[in-house]
């Protein structure tokens, strides 16, 4: 399955029928990504103090590796860098929200690289305009994977556009909620996430499973892309007479899971691998089967030969350890949030990070691990090494967001009605 120009697809495929009908059509892209480059020892070597001007030449590092000055000319500064970083920039002729950004004193947050979907598709179309040749997000990773830092994914949003489907967003709703369409999946486990529908005129166009809170690890949005265009009067307008219908699957992943991607992505060669990697990412957690008969409906049957391609995404859990709920309780409860402010309220940020500094050093000089923290090693050590502790950690931040954030007793299906 390729990644094709949609508008060449459904034009070939209106032409190709004799009778007038449209065949299905079924195309898979990346509709938005944001890259996060992590300094190693490499990149600050012994100088953290110097990290204002070392960010400063990631990011022109950044610009050459992308040939984002090529394409868009003059670098500006961005005025509302995204949420936690102080300095972002952008470019006079990128018409679309995008920034490359980092904190001037916060080193370990890196450097962070945020392509909305509208500005990752206007950077593929400029780049094939000028270069001659394609450039998706698996081609884009391996530019920016270098041994002197550790390249992340922090957020990656899958699509695949259903056009000409005889099923509707309303129906697949009515399906799942009347229990004769069943969300599992790759593993055939069935998915409990919270499910939101938007309605309006008593038919559903939306439907969100999952969490949209900013630390949840997956959410899909099926939506009636068609009615969105018309609704908005979107830049696809121009598609809705070559084709019937259009329903598109939106899936964001993040922190753990999208980490795992990249992984899967470094290994891709080309578009029709990158169509496939796609695919087989929205049935991994996505895959809609009929109650009775137990098959695929129509639109995960699409996308089921993929199945076997990469590797599923696995979640980390915490019930065979206590360590994601011991970094919740210095998270909530402990008391250290809530020190850390009031030193930095005190003396500042420089004193602030002075104290975390020499409490690390009074561990390195003075603890000694007693009985139970040996024992709890022995048991579980082994298992967790084979974790990136990034992806660890992460994870452990989700599970505590969830926990904290969730409202327990609610119902699972929520219908907005504009």
């Amino acid at each position: 399955m390729g990644i094709f120009n949609i508008v060449d697809v459904l034009k070939e495929q209106d032409s190709a029928s004799n009778t007038g009908e449209r065949n299905p059509v079924v195309i898979a892209s990346i509709d938005e990504v944001t890259f996060v480059i992590k300094p190693t020892e490499d990149t600050i070597g012994d100088y953290p103090s110097h990290w204002y001007q070392i960010a400063t030449e990631l990011v022109g590092t950044v610009i050459d590796k992308l040939s984002l000055d090529s394409l868009f000319g003059e670098v500006i500064n961005v005025s509302t860098p995204p949420a936690g970083y102080t300095n972002a920039v952008s470019f006079k002729n990128l018409p679309h929200y995008f920034s490359i950004a980092f904190h001037e004193t916060n080193f370990v947050m890196g450097i962070v690289i945020k392509f909305s979907a509208a500005s990752l598709a206007y950077y593929r179309d400029a780049f094939k305009e000028y270069f001659g040749e394609s450039i998706d997000v698996h081609v884009m990773s391996r530019l920016l994977d270098e041994p002197y830092w550790e390249l992340r994914i922090s957020r990656i949003d899958l699509a695949i556009d259903y056009f000409n489907f005889d099923m509707s967003v309303d129906e697949l709703y009515k399906g799942i909620k009347g229990s004769s369409i069943i969300l599992k999946n790759h593993r055939g486990i069935k998915n409990t996430s919270k499910i939101v529908a938007t309605e309006v005129d008593n038919v559903v166009n939306t439907i969100y499973f999952g969490s949209k809170k900013k630390n949840s690890n997956a959410l899909l949005r099926v939506y009636n892309k068609k009615q969105e265009q018309l609704d908005k009067h979107g830049r696809f307008l121009h598609l809705l007479t070559l084709c019937n219908s259009w329903v598109r699957f939106e899936a964001s992943y993040r922190g753990n899971f999208s980490n795992q991607i990249l992984k899967q992505l470094l290994t891709v060669n080309n578009e029709e691998e990158l169509g496939e990697l796609v695919a087989n990412k929205m049935i991994d957690k996505y895959s809609f089967y009929d109650a009775e008969t137990n098959e695929p409906i129509e639109f995960t049957k699409y996308l089921e030969h993929t199945q076997s391609l990469y590797a599923g995404l696995k979640s980390l859990s915490s019930r065979n350890n206590d360590l994601m709920s011991t970094i919740s309780h210095i998270m909530k409860g402990s008391g250290f949030f809530p020190l850390i402010k009031k030193v930095e309220s005190i003396w500042g940020i420089e004193a602030r990070n002075k104290f975390i500094i020499r409490l690390i050093q009074e561990y390195e000089r003075h603890y000694n691990a007693n009985q139970d923290v040996e024992l709890w090693l022995k048991k579980f050590a082994t298992e967790l090494s084979k974790i990136p502790f990034d992806s660890f950690l992460e994870d452990s931040l989700s599970v505590y967001y969830k926990n904290t954030k969730t409202k327990k007793g609610k119902n699972r299906f929520e219908v907005v009605e504009k």
